[in-house]
């Protein structure tokens, strides 16, 4: 008898064990190739700045506007596009031209972009500036051949408005160096950098509207 039960006690055991390492297996999800790639796909979209069209998109400022760069080779045609701080919504200012001045060497080439407003845009504004045809160098064959700065004047405030192209590896030096580097020291440097241009870029409008006085 108490054979038997010992026996019963026994087979409900196992059975239990049994139920328990099932229920675990069928909650438990398996992690394969595909689900690396995806999260490897996510993280390479995330680390990207694309604008609502697709375009190279560029900060204005401290993020108080954005400007979103497309250029078509096919059509010979440059595009900006401003928009606000979500850097998603149209923003229209009262301008005809743009200017881009693109770094050819030691020289510039400067750019004009006309205003060629989106739909609905009020009379006098546009979020959309086009250059295109003869006024962009045969040299162009693609966005990334663009290196220079926009001249953008919102308001009563003008901005300067730089376009790079192969920063990744942050001026030369690479990844595994960044214990080396000091990037708050590197970071306050570049702003640095980028208000003396944009001294230097408001003398020299300057002294054009003196000349054409």
């Amino acid at each position: 008898m108490r054979f038997s039960q010992t026996f019963q006690v026994m087979v409900c055991g196992i059975g239990l064990v049994l139920f328990v390492g099932c229920a675990a297996k069928d909650d438990t999800r398996t992690f394969d190739a595909k689900d690396s790639e995806a999260s490897a796909e996510a993280e390479h979209d995330h680390g990207h700045d694309h604008g609502p069209n697709g375009g190279h998109l560029l900060e204005v400022g401290e993020e108080q506007y954005h400007v979103e760069v497309m250029f078509d080779n096919e059509g010979r045609t440059l595009t900006a596009f401003i928009l606000g701080p979500d850097a998603k919504t149209p923003f229209p200012i009262e301008v005809e031209t743009i200017d881009f001045d693109m770094e050819v060497g030691d020289k510039e080439h400067e750019i004009p972009l006309a205003a060629k407003p989106l739909e609905g845009e009020k009379e006098g504004k546009s979020s959309r500036f086009v250059a295109e045809g003869k006024a962009i160098p045969d040299s162009i064959k693609a966005e990334s051949d663009l290196n220079g700065h926009f001249h953008l004047d919102i308001g009563e405030d003008h901005f300067h408005v730089d376009l790079k192209h192969g920063d990744h590896d942050h001026d030369g030096h690479d990844h595994d160096d960044h214990k080396d580097h000091d990037h708050d020291k590197e970071h306050a440097d570049d702003k640095d950098k980028k208000a003396d241009a944009e001294k230097e870029e408001t003398k020299k409008d300057e002294a054009k509207a003196d000349d054409k006085k």
